[in-house]
């Protein structure tokens, strides 16, 4: 008893700190026993072994044959059976996946007529996961080291079909949805920036070994996403030493020339390289394995202030990551792992508030910073197997993000940015000081019951978002020598929080052989606590059916038509809290008749002490509602056809906007302070086609199609418009103005989406791996000047009418030269990138500002010069070189 006294105090001290694993570290396996006459085996033994496994792990199958086995570590798996009355068989080469079943089809054990060696079958690769409705796909290392991908796995995502790659300043867009509503997950930990969803921890591909992404209906177990989830296991030990070495560079001799747009500096020089070394094995064989690895990444980049010429602008960052595995007991696993990716960089162009694009500086330091980011990681995760018919799982994980923006001269510290609005041109000083920790503590336990043919899971999970925030923006405005304001933006030494209780309960009933049922509610509060530690804002209505349906025609296993509905909410990012529950606000507007800075004297004062606002009562959390219909056939062994719909429906949502009193407040646009305001929209429908080869030794691809449609009147937690990064604080909804006109195709709309990924082994140790990206334009609307002034806009005719940006397309290569040939000690691999290759440099964004607006002047007598022009080009061809060393 003592291995479980031991992890029920685990999950005590789990639960005093805060939530649980919210996404899968492991897989599945099960299926179905039958003998020659087609009858159920009952009671025969099932064994599995795999290097990814310490020692082995074995379940009986049931009255009808049913045998499963949960909780596996991810990797390819060698499956025995045996019974007193029939012959032993193995099957080998079965591939557990991320998050995912296999479910061995056809295995029927032979009567024991006499006394026979062991059979071995290789078995084919199962493609189909036919116990759930997850539209995702998985990628093994194997699959993701010979394709064409950045160093970072969040560019792995990208390749899938839903995926699609934005140019408007944030991560890639899924499903309709914007970059800050994707979830990150290492290792089970939500790695993901609390304080605003801009993405979460970089770790390079050589540290992972399988990426999981859930593009949609999800079981209740999982925590919501508005966008996609990316699962992220990383490398584990094993019983025999192994490690790679590996140096990347790229530099612009490699590179051709990129064109600007209207607004971004131009670069000159730049160079990216890499080094990283990781090492892992046993400690004590088949009970305590590590992993450790380590890659510094140095990137060296020339900027042009304008006006001025270029400065170097330097980025270090230290990634690094550890793991142990323990098998502490034949009944106690025990997961502890820790990573992270602190950096400094000496910036050149980089604010934390949107200050606008200068003409030019007269002096360089409102463009130079230094800037700390990154953070570090750890989790715990515990499981514990009562039996081979139910298992608990428990977890404590914390992580911390940093985001520091300090000056970089001593000029840039004791001069106020001065901002010249009648020139266009910068001088003074940086305008930034920014001190931002945050700290997500969480916890949680899980168990799962394996009942005859039910399968129940449930779990309590905790999670507490902590920001320790310090932030002054502060700038000085010149419109005419006789018209000037000192703008502030200041909170100080504040401390916010948002808590987030969780229940789920879910039952996956296997009616019949062909047919399946997954239903679950999952329950989620939100508990906003403001700067004086108490409870500003209570969310508690969050409650999320979701039910899959899945139903096998023909020969069980090679076919899956599905079907499923859910309720997802966003967790609200700690942003609110600070900006509306937060007694050291301070928004300040000084008007002066004269240069302040010469004599400060007279100046007119309006402050907004934003406080704590009362509570929004009956605030609903922002969710939408999806319903998904597809089909999945394998053919050929290891080829695979499918088609799915999805629609997803935005029900409610959150932002701020001035209220019918007047004041800046949150809430529900359509009701309440908000009520003058439409409700928000936006909706998602998308037809995808897939055609897939994996599992075989030379050739294997994903090519895809996606004809999708984005529409409403709100493009999502990121201000696709105009590219602000402030969730449910964004811009969008400050006034009702700003809304006429304000429904119809938004921004990341792309009716056309192809897409293809693939490698191709040739006989002489040469692999080449490709992705292609060929899509239709986004919408393009006409902005005119609103009458409160910059830095709003109205819409000049129906959103998304001006017509659209160009089609563009996308070509990336990788070769993979292997030095020796398979069996030696080490391996050296030579790496070759092509990125863009044949790159058009095409317009991927324009000016869509038509007016701007001056408070108290005529509508549309402010022309903007660079209306029309575009503001940003797809990037050139680039080379990358590397190697990689594994022994």
């Amino acid at each position: 008893m003592r291995p479980l006294v031991f992890l029920l105090f685990f999950f005590v001290i789990a639960f005093q700190a805060g939530d649980g694993v919210a996404q899968e570290t492991t897989g599945n396996l099960d299926g179905y026993l039958t003998d020659e006459a087609g009858d159920s085996v009952p009671f025969a033994t099932v064994s599995v072994s795999s290097p990814s496994l310490q020692g082995t792990r074995q379940t009986m199958s049931t009255s009808t044959g049913y045998y499963g086995l949960f909780k596996l570590p991810p990797g390819e798996y060698s499956v025995t059976f045996s019974h007193v009355s029939y012959q032993e068989v193995t099957y080998t080469g079965i591939v557990v996946g991320l998050g995912r079943t296999t479910t061995l089809r056809d295995v029927q054990l032979k009567y024991k007529v006499y006394e026979v060696p062991e059979v071995v079958v290789a078995e084919t690769k199962s493609l189909i996961d036919v116990t759930t409705t997850t539209i995702g796909a998985n990628l093994t290392r194997q699959d993701f080291e010979v394709l064409p991908i950045g160093r970072n796995y969040q560019n792995i995502p990208a390749l899938l079909p839903q995926a699609n790659e934005s140019f408007l300043g944030d991560e890639v867009n899924f499903a309709g949805a914007t970059g800050l509503e994707n979830k990150y997950f290492i290792d089970g930990i939500d790695v993901t920036d609390p304080y605003r969803g801009i993405t979460g921890t970089n770790l390079p591909y050589n540290f992972v070994k399988e990426v999981e992404v859930k593009a949609g209906a999800y079981e209740a177990e999982y925590r919501s996403s508005l966008g996609g989830v990316v699962n992220v296991i990383t490398q584990p030990g094993g019983n025999d030493f192994h490690g790679q070495l590996y140096g990347f560079y790229a530099n612009n001799r490699f590179s051709g020339d990129p064109r600007f747009g209207a607004f971004e500096p131009a670069t000159g020089d730049f160079s990216q390289y890499d080094l990283g070394l990781s090492l892992g094995g046993p400690i004590a064989k088949d009970k305590l394995w590590f992993f450790a690895a380590y890659n510094p990444n140095v990137e060296h980049e020339d900027v042009e202030i304008p006006g001025l010429g270029f400065y170097e602008d330097k980025n270090i960052r230290h990634i690094f990551s550890g793991k142990l595995t323990w098998k502490a007991t034949e009944k106690l696993n025990l997961d502890l792992t820790l990573f992270g990716d602190p950096g400094t960089r000496e910036a050149v162009g980089v604010t934390f508030g949107n200050w606008g694009i200068p003409v030019a500086l007269e002096n360089p330091d409102p463009y130079l910073a230094d800037v700390e980011t990154g953070g570090v990681s750890g989790s715990l995760i515990g499981r514990y197997f009562v039996s081979d018919r139910l298992l608990f799982e428990a977890s404590l994980s914390v992580i911390t993000r940093k985001a520091y923006y300090q000056p970089n001269t001593e000029r840039g510290a004791n001069e106020l940015l001065l901002i010249d609005e009648e020139t266009g041109i910068w001088s003074g000083g940086y305008p930034d000081r920014i001190d931002d920790l945050s700290v997500q503590t969480t916890a949680g336990i899980e168990g799962t019951l394996i009942a005859g043919k039910h399968t129940l899971k449930s779990g309590i999970e905790y999670r507490d978002n902590r920001l320790n925030t310090s932030e002054v923006l502060r700038g000085l405005f010149r419109y005419n020598d006789s018209a000037f304001t000192d703008a502030s933006f200041v909170w100080d030494e504040t401390t916010v929080h948002n808590r987030i209780p969780s229940v789920f309960v879910q039952d996956s009933w296997q009616i019949i052989d062909r047919l399946r049922i997954n239903a679950g509610i999952r329950w989620d509060g939100q508990y906003l606590v403001g700067s004086n530690g108490e409870v500003a804002q209570k969310i508690q209505d969050q409650y999320q059916p979701r039910i899959g349906l899945v139903f096998q025609p023909g020969r069980i296993g090679s076919q899956k038509l599905y079907a499923s509905f859910g309720r997802f909410y966003q967790e609200i990012s700690t942003l609110l809290s600070a900006m509306h529950h937060n007694e050291n606000f301070v928004q300040s507007f000084i008007n002066y008749g004269q240069d302040p800075r010469i004599d400060p004297s007279n100046g007119d004062t309006t402050s907004f002490y934003v406080g704590i606002q009362p509570e929004v009562e009956g605030l609903e959390g922002q969710h939408y509602d999806e319903f998904t219909l597809g089909y999945e056939l394998q053919i050929d062994g290891n080829v695979m056809i499918g088609a799915t719909g999805i629609h997803r429906n935005l029900r409610q949502g959150i932002e701020n906007g001035w209220g019918v009193d007047g004041a800046l407040v949150y809430g529900n646009p359509g009701s309440g302070e908000l009520s003058e305001f439409p409700n928000m929209t936006r909706e998602y429908s998308a037809l995808v086609l897939t055609l897939t080869r994996m599992g075989d030794e030379k050739l294997n691809f994903l090519a895809s199609y996606v004809l999708s449609k984005t529409i409403g009147n709100y493009t999502g937690l990121f201000n696709s418009d105009f590219g602000y990064a402030f969730p449910n604080t964004n811009g969008a909804f400050d006034w009702t103005e700003n809304l006429i006109n304000g429904s119809g195709l938004l921004p990341n709309d792309r009716t056309h989406v192809f897409k293809f990924y693939g490698s191709y082994r040739l006989g002489f140790r040469l692999t080449v791996g490709t992705s292609f990206t060929w899509q239709s334009g986004t919408p393009l609307s006409t902005y005119e000047g609103a009458s409160t002034g910059p830095p709003w806009q109205n819409f000049a005719e129906e959103r998304g009418s001006s017509g659209r940006t160009p089609t563009i397309w996308d070509l990336n290569l990788r070769f993979a030269y292997d030095i020796f040939p398979p069996g030696r000690s080490w391996q050296p691999r030579l790496l070759l990138d092509v990125f863009h290759l044949g790159s058009q440099r095409e317009a991927v964004n324009f000016d869509q500002i038509q007016y701007f607006g001056e408070m108290g002047a005529p509508p549309n007598t402010n022309p903007n010069p660079t209306y029309g022009m575009a503001t940003k080009y797809q990037p050139p061809t680039t080379l990358r070189l590397g190697l990689e060393v594994g022994f």
